[in-house]
């Protein structure tokens, strides 16, 4: 067999060497070994091992030499590798593991911080709001509540701002060890609640929100009186009529305004038939 110089061969023991040439038969090869190298910078050293031919010639018969390593040996260089990248993964398996502990944890002192900052700032609101009001910067006030006879959401109002209280510390008695305590919300002219919002947007929206949760209470027990001197007690058709006079841009949901229109009507037929029995049992007959 003939070889091409530095060719790397194997014996059957698995050694390797570099092809040279040969000579009736025998070949000069030099044996590959391993070679540290180190190079270094500051106190920091760092060594590369590399497999290379050695500088010096063996003789042996060509007939020993093969192009490829032995089986076992191959076997055992793949056990090896297999080894290696499970080593490998087991270690980046490791510091995966770690790392979502670790971001699990960010994540959770995160979402702890937001909530603490979301109370802080509802808890403060009032003084926040005065800060704003001290800059210049033009609030909405709203003023919304259950309602304490139906239990359903009172209609929003813009509350008056004379003599509105806006930023309130109760309690507070030092000399017997009571702190002050701020009000969570601003007060108006009556005394009833109120906050603030930002843009005339946000506050509509709540409008809309307590109008829509409203309407969910009356779907739930439709009531269609429209006694105007109970609007104020009873959550009926009448009431949601007062919400849509107090804020214009509200409309009353399509199907209530069907189940009223089928009320109506049966009333109307009610009525009807009770008309003509009444004027049947007046004439001694019936009515056409």
């Amino acid at each position: 067999m003939t070889f091409q110089k530095n060719q790397q061969l194997y014996t059957l023991t698995g050694e390797a060497f570099a092809f040279d040439h040969a000579i009736d038969g025998t070949a000069y090869v030099r044996p590959m070994i391993v070679v540290t190298y180190q190079s270094g910078y500051g106190d920091e050293i760092h060594e590369e091992q590399v497999t290379e031919a050695a500088g010096h010639f063996v003789a042996m018969p060509s007939a020993d030499l093969f192009t490829s390593p032995p089986v076992g040996l191959v076997d055992s260089e793949i056990q090896a590798k297999r080894k290696e990248l499970d080593e490998l993964s087991a270690s980046a398996a490791k510091e995966l593991k770690q790392t979502k502990a670790e971001l699990s944890k960010v994540q959770f002192d995160l979402s702890r911080s937001k909530g603490e900052l979301d109370r802080w700032m509802d808890q403060h609101r009032p003084l926040i709001d005065v800060g704003k009001l001290m800059d210049g910067q033009t609030l909405y006030p709203l003023s919304v509540r259950e309602n304490p006879y139906h239990k359903g959401r009172e209609i929003p109002r813009i509350p008056s701002m004379r003599n509105a209280g806006i930023l309130t510390l109760t309690s507070g008695n030092f000399e017997k060890g009571q702190p002050w305590v701020c009000k969570q919300y601003a007060s108006d002219t009556y005394g009833s609640s109120f906050r603030f919002f930002d843009t005339e947007e946000e506050r509509s929206a709540v409008i809309s929100a307590e109008f829509d949760a409203a309407c969910d209470h009356f779907r739930a027990k439709p009531d269609f009186d429209t006694t105007s001197y109970t609007t104020g007690t009873t959550l009926h058709y009448g009431t949601l009529q007062r919400w849509v006079e107090a804020h214009p841009a509200l409309s009353i949901p399509d199907d209530i305004e069907a189940i009223k229109a089928e009320n109506d009507a049966k009333k109307v037929a009610e009525r009807k038939a009770k008309l003509a029995a009444e004027l049947a049992s007046i004439d001694g007959g019936v009515v056409e």
